[in-house]
């Protein structure tokens, strides 16, 4: 797998537990087991901040359009189809042998996608 894919999807994950942790349910839940949601969400932030030094900034910066448009940047291909538009991709981009080894965008959303088979 393309080494930028790869933190682009962690980048991706990143995002999502950060979201999460500000929501309401989540917070009360690690209130009550005595955890600071606070000093969790600051340590995914560093975390974030030191994986986003290190993607190439052409694929940062088309992570963050993605992000402000659709909410969700990076998906996976699964039967075919982008999971972000639920199009089915042409051939030529799904039956290519180096499907995973370079940075690919859906033709018809533009959200990064990735084989997850």
């Amino acid at each position: 797998m393309h080494p930028d894919l790869e933190k682009l999807i962690s980048l991706h994950d990143l995002d999502v537990m950060i979201k999460d942790l500000g929501r309401a349910d989540i917070l009360q839940e690690e209130v009550r087991l005595g955890l600071s949601p606070d000093a969790a969400v600051g340590e995914l932030k560093t975390i974030r901040e030191q994986l986003s030094s290190s993607i190439g900034k052409r694929w940062l910066a088309l992570y963050g359009q993605i992000c402000v448009r659709y909410g969700n940047a990076v998906v996976p291909v699964v039967m075919q189809r982008c999971t972000g538009c639920l199009t089915r991709l042409p051939t030529a981009v799904y039956s290519a042998d180096d499907r995973n080894e370079q940075v690919r965008t859906c033709p018809t959303c533009g959200r990064i996608i990735y084989w997850a088979d």
